[in-house]
């Protein structure tokens, strides 16, 4: 089941301690790391899933960085459709069933990682895309959206147009 949570100010606070794991962790190979996804948005309605965005310039350690991440306790998961043409890893960190944190490796500054820096900074800069991403997520959680890939199937026409 999907849940949804009104922002919470701590999730900034845990996105700097994954930001600070992960470059710990992953022996240089990841270069830079940016805080994407709803809960990087202020006043946004989100699942409550920490997204970091990880980028490295030699997409040849993409493994290793991978499983050094999932050392961190993140198991790997199938890429989002909108990098389905980059090579990427994407991991997650469960608790109890559901993801706490999320890290989605791509090449810095490859399209992945541009088109979801973009996003973000549109859903920070304009309150009607903000409000009309919400009214998204929220229509699925009231029609009892149960399924993780529903609603991310319901979401993606709407970053395909914000993307464009």
């Amino acid at each position: 089941m999907i849940r949804l949570s009104h922002f919470n100010r701590m999730w900034e606070q845990e996105f700097e301690q994954t930001r600070s794991l992960l470059l710990g962790a992953t022996e240089g190979w990841i270069g830079a790391v940016e805080h994407i996804g709803s809960t990087a948005v202020p006043d946004m309605v989100a699942r409550p899933t920490v997204d970091a965005l990880a980028g490295m310039s030699d997409l040849s350690g993409l493994n290793e960085a991978a499983l050094l991440i999932e050392g961190l306790n993140f198991c790997r998961r199938p890429a989002p459709l909108w990098c389905e043409d980059e090579l990427v890893a994407y991991l997650e960190k469960p608790r109890a069933g559901e993801a706490t944190h999320s890290v989605l490796l791509v090449a810095r500054e490859g399209k992945c990682w541009q088109t979801a820096l973009d996003a973000r900074e549109k859903l920070r800069t304009a309150p009607q895309l903000r409000d009309e991403l919400e009214t998204i997520k929220k229509a699925n959680f009231v029609a009892g959206c149960q399924a993780q890939t529903q609603y991310d199937a319901s979401k993606s026409a709407f970053f395909d147009s914000l993307c464009e």
